[in-house]
């Protein structure tokens, strides 16, 4: 399984205006496992530089997967990867794969690592190592396990976040399957979680990703993969977000 990443600009109408592949090739080195490549990539922006950060598998014999920041140099017909950070998890935190951490837009190197409980982790690129600075017990309880998924961003006075359960299963041929359900979570200041959506997807397919989060003209814009091979936009209006909201902590 091998990932590609592209970067790409968006015309207002969301259509895509033109793109880039992210050229990694300075920095890769031989796969020793499987799942190749920088996966579920969200892109951010924290003090003036840009990075692609999600889950990378293939550095060790076991796939052990940790987050990483690959730091991009964005320019008018290339994309270039020009820095690469493996982040280690917090501290007494023995883990086979992290994945899915959440980047803070307005919060620079931070990351909800956790839903439920919300943990929220503090990066440091220097030694490439991370603390938890917030861990705040939810009340909340769902049929699956909530985990990860877009950009954390600013919601009027709260942060609004898009986050996925898996429904797992072996089917007829003893092979995994899944279907991917989504929610809107809504917390104050505080990472206390106000408001959540019933569970919901976007166009009814087993696997659909939700990987980034934006606020445009008041509207919610989510990007999202569908089946695995293709990228979507999707514009939420704020109203609907609102009504989407419907549950209270």
């Amino acid at each position: 399984l091998r990932t590609t990443n592209y970067f790409c600009y968006l015309n207002k109408d969301l259509s895509v205006k033109k793109y880039f592949k992210v050229d990694t090739s300075e920095l890769d080195v031989p796969a020793v496992w499987e799942f190749i490549g920088l996966e579920d990539a969200r892109i951010v922006k924290w003090d003036d530089r840009y990075f692609i950060c999600g889950v990378r598998r293939d550095t060790k014999p076991n796939g052990e997967g940790r987050m990483e920041l690959s730091e991009i140099e964005i320019k008018d017909s290339s994309v270039k990867e020009i820095g690469r950070y493996r982040i280690q998890p917090p501290l007494n935190v023995d883990s086979y794969c992290e994945k899915n951490w959440m980047p803070i837009n307005d919060m620079p190197f931070h990351f909800v690592k956790w839903t439920n409980p919300t943990e929220v982790v503090k990066v440091n690129l220097e030694n490439r190592s991370s603390e938890t600075i917030a861990l705040v017990p939810q009340t909340i309880t769902t049929k699956y396990e909530m985990r990860g998924g877009s950009n954390v961003i600013k919601w009027g006075k709260y942060r609004l976040g898009i986050i996925h359960e898996c429904a797992f299963w072996y089917n007829e041929g003893n092979n995994k399957d899944s279907v991917y359900l989504h929610r809107l979570l809504l917390w104050d200041k505080d990472w206390n979680l106000i408001k959540y959506s019933d569970e919901l997807n976007f166009m009814t397919a087993q696997i659909e990703f939700a990987c980034g989060a934006a606020e445009i003209n008041g509207d919610l814009v989510i990007t999202y993969g569908y089946q695995d091979n293709a990228a979507f936009a999707l514009t939420v209006p704020k109203d609907l977000v609102e009504e989407l909201l419907n549950n209270e902590q």
